[in-house]
């Protein structure tokens, strides 16, 4: 949810901090950008390497703020509120939020490994200019609003032709299809949170998802029953979280995954998605949430 911050502001844990919020920003680095991660292989036998997959690494986020020329007694007071914003944290990350002018405001997880306490003295008071690093393991940068999508279940109309994905990047039919549509307004892949509620009548005993823009499938066999909900966590499935990437209703349904399991994407710009039901309802609704998404 948008935070509502000014041009050159930032936020974390609580405090604002940046442009005219008296904790400044002296010189950051890291929050934009990227480093690749490699995978290129040595030719044994000739010059040059094997190409290999090239992976974003994650993030390091390096901060120089300054607290101003004060009183002595107001410097120790705005460097306790930092000392209390930036902690060390032993397994939880949180959202940095940051606005740039022209763009909409985004946030990426991350959180603090480095403060550093840092202080001149002058003849007028202190000034203090505390070195903070941040890192974020996954370097993802989020719109800090979702976008959210209902897609119904997939019926052809009577009097048309059911293309293979593989052969046309759309389904020929003649009507409507109940295809739904999800923008991506980043640049770089979107892993979005699904969720199938179960149906209200008739039986449901597996769900497919298809991006019919990129190919992308996600396909759950399992039953689900009036009132409960089928979660796929996309995101945690890219990033490893300590959290269920299927379930039932709270439960694990990893297993009930088809493979190949690999993450549902939305690929920047417009994405078609067919949502079909193994089964005798037609009256399920897969609700995909997801934050636009930038690598750089």
């Amino acid at each position: 949810m948008s935070l509502g911050l000014a041009d050159g502001t930032f936020y974390f844990n609580g405090l604002v901090f940046g442009d005219d919020t008296g904790y400044f920003v002296d010189h950051h680095e890291g929050l934009e950008g990227f480093e690749v991660r490699q995978s290129d292989s040595d030719e044994p036998r000739n010059d040059g390497a094997i190409r290999g997959l090239d992976y974003v690494a994650p993030r390091t986020i390096a901060f120089t703020l300054s607290l101003g020329e004060t009183a002595p007694e107001d410097f120790e007071t705005k460097f306790a509120e930092v000392r209390s914003t930036f902690m060390p944290s032993r397994s939880t990350d949180l959202p940095l939020y940051f606005k740039r002018a022209g763009q909409v405001e985004r946030f990426v997880n991350c959180r603090a490994i480095q403060l550093v306490s840092a202080r001149d003295y002058t003849m007028f008071g202190q000034v203090g200019h505390p070195p903070l690093v941040l890192r974020a393991v996954d370097p993802r940068i989020y719109s800090s609003d979702s976008q959210q999508v209902n897609a119904t279940v997939y019926s052809a109309s009577s009097g048309g032709m059911d293309w293979p994905v593989v052969e046309w990047p759309l389904d020929f039919t003649g009507g409507s299809q109940n295809l739904a549509v999800a923008t991506n307004n980043g640049t770089a892949d979107a892993f979005p949170l699904i969720r199938f509620y179960g149906p209200t009548a008739g039986t449901c005993t597996a769900v497919t998802l298809t991006n019919l823009t990129n190919g992308d499938v996600l396909q759950v066999t399992t039953t689900i029953s009036s009132g409960q909900i089928l979660t796929a966590d996309m995101t945690a499935a890219v990033t490893g979280a300590n959290t269920f990437v299927v379930s039932l209703d709270g439960v694990n349904r990893y297993g009930s995954w088809a493979v190949p399991r690999s993450a549902f994407r939305l690929s920047p710009g417009s994405n078609t998605l067919k949502f079909q039901v193994t089964g005798t309802t037609t009256d399920m609704i897969a609700n995909i949430t997801w934050y636009d998404t930038w690598l750089n």
